[in-house]
């Protein structure tokens, strides 16, 4: 079985930074949009009524604490919904007056008593503003009751090592700072995301409920604390609520241990004939990629580039695909390219699979993964029980389903739908998901994709633009794209 796929995508700035007002010095009732005040629903009663019994829980846990918990006023901002994978904007608009603080407050009055003398987790992917906006995220925990809080080291951590630390802790969710693959720094964008129980995505009945309450906020519950450091492990009490600063490694790598077979892994990365490159991008994964592929697995330094995360990415763009990884492409099409090369995205859940002169689109990656499952990863050693993913990837994994007799499930796009499957009882493993067209960023992304399937070995190795030309022909022609953007082509082809 081979496929073909070409994944084309448009992208028009069209940013746009929504005004945040400054806090008033007293406390003052909750101020609406025009839109806002004409919506009187059910819904928002509920929210304000949980505010208010939010504010009383909070009180009697402050005194109880030991440390004063101060109302401070503040307004709705516009343009707080949260998208497939968080909230992002512009780093300033989240630098801007109770912006984060806002969304923050409305997450943990969304969340109710279910939050309070819980622990959660807390870091993200190293970019501009997060170790600042940890410190904010921390004083309201403490002010709505929030028990522990645990931090990754330098506020570094993984959305999948997010995932692993809420899991294996059982902690009640986790906090992860992260605008994905968009570019970091002062001048570009910032974001905000909330994992579950099970380490998911939040389900839209918690998102839904977050921006029900950034319309009618007017309050936050700060706590006075001290703020945390953050660059050494150990454990900070101020009364009974505790900040714990943990290795962002040591979860996440017992649970790989627990899906992969490393000794095996070891000893195939030590072979004369296996030469390896992987690109972590100045992303959170370059704090991952030398503690795992050298340390544990015994993989060489040099193999690993742009290992060391930067606020601003080192100013690139940490979207693994063949136009921001060009570096690592070229090495891949190189006379001395290694057997094997790989990059990830900014918060470490998407990636990019070389071969010597080849590219393994992500779509077809997820395809060969369920193929090879049950042979190649302990973890699956009985084998699969079902496969999953979004409706605008490839239909490579459709055919292996077929094939193997498993149970194929299609969601919309976003990891937390996966999430749904599986709280449902469908097993749904492994999912593929492709980036989405809307993240509640300040942007907007169009995405084309196009592929064609091909069972012919002879055809494998032709390039994907040409043998989808007459189709992405027709696709442009239909969907007028190039019209209505304005663009003769895509900024990324992959």
């Amino acid at each position: 079985m081979g496929s073909l796929t070409a994944l084309q995508r448009c992208i028009p700035h069209t940013a746009a930074a929504a005004p945040s007002p400054r806090s008033s010095r007293a406390c003052a009732a909750p101020q609406f949009g025009k839109a806002a005040s004409a919506l009187k629903t059910a819904s928002r009663r509920q929210a304000r009524a949980i505010q208010r019994s939010t504010t009383a829980q909070v009180a009697a846990v402050a005194q109880m604490e030991g440390f004063t918990v101060t109302s401070v006023p503040t307004k709705p901002i516009e343009g707080q919904k949260t998208g497939t994978s968080g909230l992002r904007k512009k780093t300033k608009v989240f630098m801007s007056d109770n912006y984060l603080a806002n969304w923050i407050q409305s997450l943990f009055n969304a969340l109710g008593e279910e939050a309070v003398g819980t622990t959660i987790g807390v870091g993200g992917d190293g970019r501009y503003f997060n170790k600042e906006a940890v410190q904010t995220i921390l004083k309201l925990a403490a002010g709505n009751g929030v028990a522990k809080v645990v931090v990754g080291k330098d506020a570094i951590m993984a959305t999948p090592a997010m995932s692993a630390l809420i899991r294996r802790r059982g902690l009640y969710g986790g906090l992860i700072m992260s605008a994905s693959h968009n570019p970091g720094g002062p001048e570009e964008d910032w974001g905000i995301k909330f994992n579950y129980s099970a380490g998911e995505p939040a389900p839209e009945k918690i998102t839904d409920k977050i921006f029900g309450f950034t319309e009618t906020i007017s309050e936050l519950k700060m706590a006075d604390i001290p703020d945390v450091d953050l660059s050494k492990v150990g454990t900070t009490k101020v009364g009974s609520f505790e900040v714990e600063v943990v290795d962002y490694t040591a979860e996440y790598f017992a649970t790989l241990k627990e899906v992969f077979d490393f000794p095996t892994l070891r000893a195939f990365m030590s072979r004369a004939d296996f030469t390896f490159v992987f690109d972590a991008l100045h992303a959170v994964t370059g704090a991952y990629a030398g503690p795992l592929f050298v340390d544990e697995l015994g993989g060489k330094p040099e193999s690993i580039r742009n290992g060391v995360p930067l606020e601003d990415f080192g100013g690139g763009h940490p979207d693994p695909n063949l136009t921001y990884a060009h570096d690592l492409v070229e090495i891949m099409w190189s006379d001395a390219a290694p057997v094997l090369g790989a990059a990830s995205d900014g918060d470490g859940d998407r990636n990019m699979v070389l071969g010597s002169h080849f590219f393994v689109t992500p779509s077809d990656s997820v395809a060969v993964i369920a193929a090879n499952a049950q042979a190649a990863i302990p973890y699956f050693k009985d084998g699969l029980k079902g496969v999953a993913r979004s409706m605008p990837t490839s239909g490579a994994l459709d055919r292996v389903a077929e094939k193997l007799g498993l149970q194929f499930f299609e969601t919309p796009t976003g990891w937390k739908f996966f999430g749904n499957l599986m709280d449902a009882g469908a097993p749904a493993w492994p999912p593929a998901r492709l980036p989405p067209p809307g993240t509640g960023s300040a942007g907007a992304t169009i995405r084309l994709y196009i592929e064609a399937y091909t069972a012919d070995p002879s055809q494998f190795e032709l390039d994907a633009q040409e043998v989808l030309k007459s189709i992405i022909g027709t696709a442009l022609e239909v969907s007028k794209l190039q019209e209505f953007t304005g663009r003769d082509k895509p900024t990324v082809i992959t």
